[in-house]
């Protein structure tokens, strides 16, 4: 299982679940996540990466496009749909 931030770009992701860290809570970060469409067996594609540091991803999602930061792409983790 991988991040949505190590994802290969073009191809068919399925989320799995976030990843949380112990020392902090995501909650609001989770939730807003969750109101995008990021939840277990959705579908996404990462389709770009901004040229400097990757950040922002642009990630398709539900038909849409949503831009995340390089903290939100590292809570979602993934696999490779094959």
């Amino acid at each position: 299982m991988i991040t949505i931030k190590e994802a290969p770009l073009n191809r068919k992701l399925v989320v799995r679940s976030f990843s949380v860290d112990e020392e902090r809570t995501f909650t609001d970060i989770e939730s807003r996540l969750m109101h995008l469409g990021f939840f277990d067996g959705q579908i996404v594609k990462v389709t770009k990466k901004a040229p400097l540091f990757n950040e922002p991803l642009l990630v398709e999602v539900r038909g849409r496009l949503v831009a995340l930061s390089s903290e939100e792409a590292s809570l979602v983790c993934v696999v490779v749909k094959e």
